[in-house]
């Protein structure tokens, strides 16, 4: 098919409300913001209202920046607003800005709402599209946006308790105000939907069930992959195709009169949920152009031109030629996502200056670009300038990109910092537009609207500002002055009782049953527990909400669900605290599953005191997974019995009190470790240490290292190396609780980090090397120096100096002995062959040293050469240094470099096998057998390969790990197998860490975010935990009925 060139038509389309509403977000279907009517030529403050400031789903990731600020729409005298906070619509008089009714629904509500035709349309995190009268608020029909036939299931998602099929796809309207879609479900795994539905009645008029499945997807670095989409942002209408925001992966296109999924590229780093569409043209996020003809991305021009001899894989020859374009295409400054599209022209701002740009011309050309020896001619799109204004007001604005520009009429607003301005735009579109007036606001906006003859500015605080022509004396409605402080609580009463009984301070406390909101308050004034209250009564709800959220300090810890206390679904393990305002509830089954682990109690009221039962210590069969290698035999393998197909989300989420999140460090930083219902993660670049509840992400702790930290996780205990110290952390607190001094002969002033930890039940074993070299290609992962110590009371029993070093890869403690190898680094062997030195000779020499006195046991001699490498890559590293593992159920020690592997005995160093076997590093133990890199199975005894099955292949920079049931791994998605039945469940909307970063611990699948900074297109970049839940498996294949509007 030919690429051609972008021109693109203006359709006119049919209004859907009065010309001076704003019925949708950027005002129309196409979110061009823009409208057709003239505001008053002067503007003045006419009121504020104070509103929490939003608490966005995904606040460390920009390109899902969906909900960062308050979202207004307006229809006739009414402004309604949608709260991600509370999960409330609101709608206020457009002239006093005083509120007119307020509608709860149960989760946070994301997405602008759609008013039209008298009617109030919004989407909420609880799993319902919800119609409501636009003049009092009461509810008209809903529509639960999942199949009739699964069940109501809420999970922790981003910090509250939500839907497992939130409706975050953004509710748009057709042109005839007869239908509106929408989207549910973020996790392709369980099941993701794409609804139209009439808006008169909510019955559904067709439903994409399909799209959670979608093999053979162009994906990052130009693979043919399984993918999904993960509906996240505002939907968009152009002509007969409905746009569907896909969180941070490229838009899909579906056919609107059918639901039909059309031909979808994922991308590779281009995406973004903010999308705006003139004609057959998309505007994605900050890079991305996409044809809407084809779901090409302008930038594949050489992709199509190429036609069969495009690739059809990676090939670093031909990146210019990948589906999903490798290069930046687009250059034009200030047009993007935010850009107003109006006529054919879209105008935009960047760095304290406007522009405009002839959209009906623009075309795609090519440009060079030189990489090496290399010249490659990559697609680039341009549309030509029409004028530019240059909107500094003063120095400081010099530098300032504006959140939010309008056009209204003849004028463009748009701010610079806290100045608003508005420019006279031109009758002829070269012209340079004048400057009308500008304005100095008390905040940033976010957000500008214009409608009702008003100006509507939202600040970043969550205030509404409304200008309008009148002068008179602006009205403020102030958020109430109240103050979140605990306090004691009385003696004697109810809720101290409850929290003596029960010992409860912090977590997730569930009330199941409301009387009158008596217990709920108490538990908020008097804890710091995060208060979830369940009861059937949704108008009781409405005043608790009221009560405890709009008028009261604790929106951030207290949520209320209408649903039946007796049969409500909620993903297990979230409660330290189950308790009622009813008297007599029963603790059963369903009851204790819902109680975290490692102390959660039910306590509940009976007639002459409280019934309590407890959920003492770690779930059966579970394990910990306590070094970044799983243990410190480094068999990369959890015992946890708990953790098998399939899988469902447990929760997920990044913010300031949950979840993780840190830059992808390609092998850099210590992998996560998980032990006592903790997760226990290093941010590399704060240099801060993360305590996280590994049952509902909740952050626990934080606590300060150095910038050559290593740690090791036990339940009770946190032995974190660094330097000259060993400092011992409290594991429920983060406190330091013992400081180690290590005896080393070296000057004061001299440069120590730490390289490695291993711990036993009596030992801790340093690694160290004598620089402050952070690079892995410069010996990061190299020891010089192994220290000893007493893990009871920290004394120094015994160091050793190697000959020439010792790889982190081969270090490992079992049977009370320390193995390692001492062997020349690849760094070495690098510069002796540049100095012509001869390497033939080289060996490694596997050590066994008793963990008490260091004495030498045996030690066997490896006579392999040293590999052949072209670069110290951390990936050449992993496969061609030395290492080692022990299989201590099977007395082996199984050694290795590059392509030869040996298997010694644990006591005596003798070879029981040797053996030429590619991709091993790291083996997965799993006792009898291993599993090397490449997938395949091996006998520990033999070292035989026992079948010519490959379990998987790897797609990504990290490695595979393994648990009783499960083998975990990045197979470009974040993925997991069956070890048993060999299936593979991708979970296609994420990808895991550049370091390994999936851990199977405390029955769960762990996994904190090791991948921001990652480019690559996937809709959704978190963290997450997973348990077993049967059903899922169909969920995340089979096609189901949908339900219909109630």
């Amino acid at each position: 098919m030919k690429f051609f060139l972008i021109i693109a038509a203006i359709l006119g389309l049919a209004p859907l409300a009065s010309a001076e509403d704003w019925p949708m977000w950027r005002g129309d279907a196409q979110r061009s913001g823009s409208t057709a009517t003239d505001l008053p030529a002067d503007l003045h403050l006419q009121w504020t209202r104070e509103l929490p400031a939003p608490r966005p789903a995904w606040e460390n990731e920009d390109r899902l920046h969906f909900d960062t600020s308050y979202h207004p729409v307006v229809t006739g005298k009414t402004l309604v607003i949608a709260s991600p906070n509370d999960g409330s619509v609101m709608a206020f008089d457009t002239d006093t800005g005083s509120e007119t009714w307020r509608f709860f629904t149960n989760g946070p509500v994301r997405l602008a709402p759609v008013a039209a035709g008298g009617k109030v349309f919004a989407g909420s995190d609880d799993g319902y599209l919800y119609c409501l009268d636009a003049k009092s608020g009461e509810e008209i029909w809903k529509v639960r946006a999942a199949p009739k036939d699964r069940p109501e299931y809420r999970h922790l998602g981003n910090g509250r308790l939500v839907s497992f099929w939130p409706v975050r796809g953004g509710p748009v309207l057709s042109e005839d105000g007869k239908t509106l879609y929408f989207g549910s479900g973020i996790w392709p795994s369980l099941g993701v939907f794409v609804f139209a539905v009439n808006v008169e009645t909510g019955e559904i008029q067709w439903s994409n069930s399909n799209a959670h499945y979608l093999p053979d997807t162009r994906i990052d670095h130009n693979y043919l992959h399984e993918s999904g989409i993960s509906p996240q942002g505002h939907f968009l209408i152009a002509g007969d195709r409905l746009i569907v925001t896909n969180g941070r992966s490229m838009p899909a296109r579906l056919d609107r009169d059918t639901g039909e999924l059309l031909h979808f590229v994922q991308g590779y780093r281009n995406g973004d949920s903010r999308v705006s569409v003139f004609g057959d043209i998309a505007l994605v996020g900050e890079r991305g152009v996409m044809d809407l003809n084809t779901g090409l991305e302008i930038g594949a021009a050489p992709f199509v031109e190429a036609g069969d001899s495009a690739p059809k894989a990676w090939d670093g020859k031909k990146k210019e030629q990948f589906e999903g374009p490798y290069y930046q295409y687009k250059f034009l400054k200030g047009c993007d996502h935010r850009s107003v599209l109006h006529q054919g022209i879209a105008y935009g701002a960047e760095n304290g200056v406007v522009y405009a740009y002839d959209m009906k011309a623009a075309k795609v050309t090519r440009y060079e670009k030189v990489e090496g020896e290399t010249t490659v001619k990559p697609a680039q799109w341009d549309a030509p300038l029409l004028w530019e204004y240059q909107g500094r007001v003063g120095e400081k604005n010099a530098q300032v990109t504006p959140n939010a520009i309008l056009k209204a009429g003849g004028r463009l607003y748009t701010h610079f910092e806290k100045t608003l301005i508005a420019l006279e735009l031109p009758t002829e579109p070269s012209n340079a537009p004048t400057l009308a007036w500008s304005k100095e606001l008390p905040e940033i906006p976010t957000e500008l609207i214009a409608a009702d003859g008003k100006l509507f500015a939202v600040a970043e605080s969550g205030t509404i500002f409304c200008f309008s022509e009148t002068k008179r004396e602006a009205l403020n409605y102030a958020l109430p002055a109240n103050s979140e402080e605990i306090s004691p609580a009385p003696g004697g009463s109810e809720v101290a009782k409850l929290l003596e009984t029960s010992g409860a301070t912090e977590g997730y406390a569930l009330v199941l049953g409301i009387e009158d909101g008596s217990l709920v308050e108490g538990l908020l004034r008097h804890s710091n527990l995060r208060v979830i209250a369940i009861d059937s009564d949704w108008a009781l709800h409405d005043d608790l909400r009221r009560r405890f959220v709009v008028d009261g300090p604790w929106s951030g810890r207290f949520q209320a669900v209408s649903d039946d206390p007796a049969t409500v679904r909620i993903a297990p393990y979230l409660a330290n605290l189950i308790t009622s305002e009813k008297v007599g509830v029963e603790i059963d089954d369903r009851i204790h599953e819902m109680l975290r682990p490692y102390g959660g109690v039910a306590c509940f009221a009976t007639a002459d005191g409280f019934a309590t039962k407890r959920r003492e210590g770690p779930l059966p069969d579970s394990a910990d997974w306590t070094h970044e290698t799983g243990n410190a035999a480094r068999t990369y393998f959890s015992p946890d019995k708990l953790v098998k197909a399939p899988l469902a989300i447990l929760w997920y989420g990044d913010g300031v009190d949950h979840g993780f999140h840190k830059r992808k460090d390609y092998g850099h930083g210590v992998k996560p470790q998980v032990a006592g219902g903790r997760i226990f993660a290093l941010q590399v670049e704060s240099n801060t240490l993360h305590a996280v509840d590994c049952y509902t992400g909740r952050l626990l702790w934080t606590a300060k290292v150095d910038d050559s930290a290593r740690y090791v996780s036990w339940p009770d205990a946190i032995y974190v190396a660094q330097g000259r110290t060993v400092d011992v952390l409290d594991a429920s607190t983060g406190k330091v609780t013992a400081t180690w001094p290590l005896t080393i002969d070296l000057p004061e002033d001299a440069p120590i980090s730490a390289t490695d930890v291993r711990v036993t039940d009596e030992t801790v074993l340093i690694g160290l090397r004598f620089n402050n070299e952070q690079k892995i290609e410069n010996g990061r992962w190299e020891s010089e120096l192994l220290v000893a110590l007493d893990r009871a009371t920290g004394k120094q029993l015994w160091s050793r100096q190697a000959a020439q070093r010792y790889s982190t890869a081969a270090v490992a403690m079992a049977k009370g002995t320390v193995f390692c190898i001492d062997s020349h680094s690849p760094i070495e062997i690098q510069s002796m062959r540049r100095r012509g030195d001869s390497v033939a000779t080289l060996t490694s020499t596997v050590l066994a040293l008793d963990h008490r006195t260091g004495e030498e046991r045996w030690r066997f001699v490896l006579d392999n050469p040293p590999a052949e490498m072209s670069t110290i890559h951390f990936l050449g590293l992993r496969s061609s240094d030395d290492w080692l593992a022990c299989a201590v159920g099977q007395n082996l020690l199984i050694a290795g470099k590059d392509s030869r592997t040996v298997g010694l005995n644990l006591d005596t160093g003798k070879a029981v096998w040797q053996r030429e076997s590619k991709g091993q590093q790291p083996l997965i133990i799993t006792g009898d057998t291993f599993i090397n890199q490449t997938g395949h199975t091996y006998a520990t005894n033999t070292g035989e390969v026992i079948d010519n099955r490959q379990l998987f292949t790897r797609g990504g920079c990290n490695y595979a790990v393994g648990s009783e049931n499960l083998l975990f791994l990045r197979d470009n998605c974040a993925a997991y197998v069956d070890i048993d039945s060999g299936e593979q469940f991708n979970l296609r909307n994420l990808r895991s860490g550049c370091s390994a970063s999936l851990v199977a611990a405390d029955g769960l699948l762990n996994a904190p975010c090791f991948s921001v900074g990652c480019i690559c297109n996937y809709p959704i970049q978190t963290s997450f935990s997973m348990w077993h839940l049967p059903e899922a498996g169909e969920w995340n294949k089979a096609v189901a009925e949908i339900a219909e509007g109630n």
